[in-house]
């Protein structure tokens, strides 16, 4: 018996699609890559069809970062059939927007897919927040929360602080009378407040779906202290124009610190504390960059202890460390402030003179050398030791452009230097082709 259904062709389901008011992305599970999208999907991240197609999830959604981590979310989805996640969205100018994303898992001839259904929730947020905003859980909030909590009225520019804020900053709760923005823009270092007040602009223009800055805070003694500050708005009126917005602010400084010390240590040489090989190799090819784009010479001396092994032998390892330590030191007071000197293995060290004449490079070598020799350390034993060195020169371009070339050239001049009979230097004889 024949159906009085209505048969439904393909042209249906696509109007059906683009007619979704939430936007739908279907996808490919391995790559992340966005396979096709409906007009909700394009429009809601100001994009075209052609341009959102050479997008995947990775480039559009700001909390999945990696394909590992997108493998990992999508074994999850497998797993379970369906997924649902919370995050922000990338629209083509840069600005996001929060949304929550159901994804389903199927195939189609054999061919596994993922179809998610994302939906703005930038409303229901200001919604929740008006639902839930109890004046006596804020106020336990406020005081009892172990970060410092900031209520900014935009439309007075009265700024309401915990006391949490005013203990972190070192102040009493009642020795600021009348805070406002200015209050804590004219706390922050010179250094950070453009980029954080950028930050701040950013969210209050709904370019950003949050407010979140690392950045140094004076506090009541005049010392700065670090702090994370995070802040939403809360209220905007029919225009979309800011009206409240509230955050928090976390002292960071010890984590900061221990942040700091450790990249520190990890660009330097335990022994000289001049900057380690590896740091130094990626700094030698950004002055030799600029060498070659303002086409500016630049010498590369590479300088050598004479006769590190017989200190070794004769008066110890300390002494060896201590006449690394001396050479060091001496040398580094006598360069100029445009020079780099770093540590380039064992008892040799590389000198970078930017933006300098060979003859120039070689007058200033042959002052560190006769100053080192006549300037002698300790050994272990609190005894005097005469120490010198060789150096050899080469520049760019005349001897090369390249890192491997320069050093390869350097150093048979240094050789060249001590076969002459060592406390001496030499200019590279090679020449670039």
């Amino acid at each position: 018996m024949p159906s009085d259904s209505p048969v439904i062709d393909t042209a249906f389901f696509r109007s059906l699609f683009d007619h979704v008011s939430d936007a739908i992305y279907i996808i490919d599970p391995i790559t992340s890559h966005i396979i096709e999208a409906n007009a909700e999907g394009c429009s809601s991240l100001g994009m075209s069809r052609n341009e959102l197609l050479h997008q995947s999830v990775l480039s559009l959604n700001k909390d999945v970062i990696g394909i590992s981590q997108w493998s990992e979310i999508s074994a999850a989805i497998k797993e379970a059939g369906n997924f649902i996640f919370v995050g922000r969205h990338k629209r083509k100018d840069g600005s996001d927007y929060p949304v929550e994303v159901r994804t389903n898992y199927f195939t189609h001839n054999s061919t596994p897919y993922f179809v998610s259904i994302a939906r703005d929730i930038s409303l229901r947020a200001q919604h929740e927040y008006d639902l839930h905003n109890d004046e006596t859980l804020r106020a336990f909030a406020l005081n009892e929360a172990s970060d410092g909590l900031w209520d900014w009225n935009l439309t007075d520019d009265t700024l309401f602080l915990s006391p949490q804020w005013y203990r972190m900053m070192g102040y009493g709760p009642h020795e600021m009378s009348n805070p406002s923005l200015e209050t804590w823009s004219s706390a922050v270092h010179p250094d950070d407040v453009g980029r954080v007040i950028g930050l701040l602009q950013e969210h209050l223009s709904s370019n950003k779906s949050r407010y979140e800055a690392k950045y140094r805070l004076k506090n009541r003694n005049g010392d700065y202290i670090w702090v994370h500050d995070r802040g939403l708005v809360v209220k905007r009126d029919a225009n979309n124009q800011p009206l409240r917005m509230i955050g928090l602010v976390l002292d960071i400084t010890q984590s900061q610190l221990l942040t700091e010390k450790l990249f520190y240590h990890s660009q330097r040489d335990y022994l000289t504390g001049l900057y380690n090989r590896k740091t130094g190799y990626e700094l030698f090819g950004q002055y030799l960059n600029v060498s070659l784009q303002q086409g500016q010479p630049m010498q590369v001396v590479m300088i050598d202890i004479d006769n590190f092994k017989s200190i070794n032998d004769k008066h110890g390892h300390q002494s060896g460390d201590n006449a690394i330590q001396h050479f060091s030191q001496t040398v580094s007071s006598l360069i100029r402030k445009t020079d780099l000197l770093f540590r380039w293995g064992g008892e040799e060290f590389l000198l970078l003179c930017p933006d300098t004449a060979q003859d120039t490079a070689f007058k200033l070598t042959k002052r560190l050398l006769s100053t080192l020799s006549l300037s002698p350390f300790l050994d272990e034993n609190d005894e005097e030791t005469i120490m010198t060195a060789s150096a050899g020169i080469s520049g760019c371009p005349s001897h090369g452009s390249s890192i491997s070339t320069l050093v390869k050239c350097a150093d048979s001049a240094m050789f060249e230097a001590k076969k002459q009979g060592k406390d001496n230097v030499c200019v590279s004889k090679d020449i670039a082709n």
